[in-house]
């Protein structure tokens, strides 16, 4: 079964943009516990096949290390229209993978995932990302609330941007728009035009001077 991802983004390259926020969802979920932050370290090597056809079929292909376990993971490339995007989203656990050239391996090994050629895959550039979630509870479900502190390390240069995500975990997609709705007027945060992902990856074509 094909798995979508619904989240919405804010830019949050603002000044005290994440305590807006947070002081938000406090006020929207009123009475309710807000747990403690889950906080992560996550560094994600986005890749393509040596012809490029992963860009061609707009899928946005990484390998992520988060806390020491490899996975990596497809998604299909939307446009983000009012802060929400929604796509398809499929994972394959590397759990024998210790380094980014374990994961390669594997990944060359498989040959074929989803319908993807796996073989010779090329590095284009690396996000690394200080994550904090917290879960936040829907009338019939859960959502997951992400801060991200993110440096983009692209063609041999870096850049720093913060972003923050609201993820449907379980439950409505409706009450995930309502949601998303209340926290953007309580917050005063814009919703993010473009991901982190599509920011690398003008930035890509920026600095090789494509």
């Amino acid at each position: 079964m094909k798995h979508l991802e619904t989240e919405f983004k804010w830019d949050a390259n603002t000044p005290r943009a994440f305590a807006h926020m947070l002081r938000a969802v406090r006020q929207n979920i009123a009475e309710k516990f807000l747990p403690e932050p889950i906080r992560l370290r996550i560094e994600d090597v986005y890749l393509d096949a040596a012809d490029g056809s992963f860009a061609e079929q707009k899928i946005a292909f990484r390998v992520r290390c988060c806390d020491g376990k490899w996975e990596a993971t497809f998604k299909t490339r939307t446009e983000i229209k009012n802060g929400k995007a929604v796509r398809r989203e499929e994972t394959l656990p590397l759990p024998t993978a210790k380094n980014l050239k374990d994961a390669l391996r594997l990944l060359n090994d498989k040959k074929n995932w989803q319908g993807l050629n796996l073989c010779g895959l090329i590095p284009l550039f690396t996000i690394r990302n200080r994550r904090e979630i917290r879960l936040v509870p829907l009338a019939h479900g859960t959502a997951e609330l992400a801060f991200d502190t993110c440096t983009l390390l692209v063609a041999g240069r870096q850049t720093k941007m913060k972003e923050i995500e609201l993820e449907l975990k379980q439950g409505r997609t409706d009450e995930l728009e309502t949601l998303a709705q209340r926290l953007t007027q309580r917050s005063g945060l814009r919703y993010a035009r473009v991901s982190k992902v599509k920011t690398a990856m003008g930035l890509l074509k920026l600095w090789r001077g494509e």
